[in-house]
């Protein structure tokens, strides 16, 4: 088994993160003969909540603000 290469040390500090409170839950009965995932996403502990019909879309939203953000 082969080791994961080491990360070179970060020359500055980080820039201040972000907090997200995520939810995750099972709707049974949504889909013909399942259920399906659903999410909600708040930016800290004021910002708007959303929703996601699927966890896919709440991760594809999250990669969004991050590469968005990155190239501010």
């Amino acid at each position: 088994m082969s080791q994961e290469p080491e990360l070179p040390p970060i020359p500055h500090p980080p820039s201040p993160g972000r907090v997200y409170v995520l939810r995750v839950w099972n709707e049974p009965g949504v889909l013909p003969g399942g259920s399906a995932w659903r999410a909600s996403l708040r930016e800290g502990t004021l910002g708007e909540r959303q929703y996601f019909a699927s966890i896919d879309d709440c991760i594809d939203h999250l990669y969004g603000e991050f590469t968005r953000r990155d190239r501010m």
